[in-house]
């Protein structure tokens, strides 16, 4: 059913946003696991790497062509009858993933960021949870596309 998709965006957008808010708010940093983990205030005017720094209106737009995308590819799904709920789930957490961050750059102007992980030494761009889901749903549909095939 399309409205699990839907429910399941709104609630991780919202549990995006909330976490944002309390971040922008009230941290400044603190540290989890000294050298490895830590939670710092951190406003992202870019995308994944910095890619597209300061460019607000043309990542916006990016980001309005995924969500179409990923529309596009849901309603597919829903057209051929094949949809799992795996991917009702994962489609869900990749439209609330991209929507957290769309709505901080409709109206802040940046993403708040606020993960920091550095691994033997490798300082990781900082990043979110919004970050989060997108990445983790973008594995397993690529993961299902890879396993649908074969």
């Amino acid at each position: 059913m399309k409205n699990k998709i839907f429910i399941i965006s709104i609630i991780s957008c919202f549990l995006d946003q909330l976490i944002k808010f309390f971040v922008s708010n009230y941290l400044t940093k603190i540290i989890i696991i000294p050298s490895f983990l830590s939670f710092i205030y951190v406003k992202n005017y870019g995308v994944a790497f910095s890619m597209l720094f300061g460019n607000r209106i043309i990542i916006l737009l990016l980001s309005i062509l995924l969500t179409m995308f990923i529309i596009y590819l849901i309603k597919g799904d829903y057209n051929t009858k094949k949809i799992t709920q795996l991917n009702k789930i994962t489609y869900g957490l990749l439209l609330g993933g991209v929507f957290g961050n769309m709505l901080d750059r409709i109206f802040k102007g940046y993403v708040v960021d606020y993960i920091s992980v550095n691994i033997f030494g490798y300082m990781f761009p900082i990043f979110n949870l919004a970050d989060i889901l997108i990445t983790v749903s973008v594995f397993i549909l690529i993961i299902n596309i890879i396993f649908k095939k074969n």
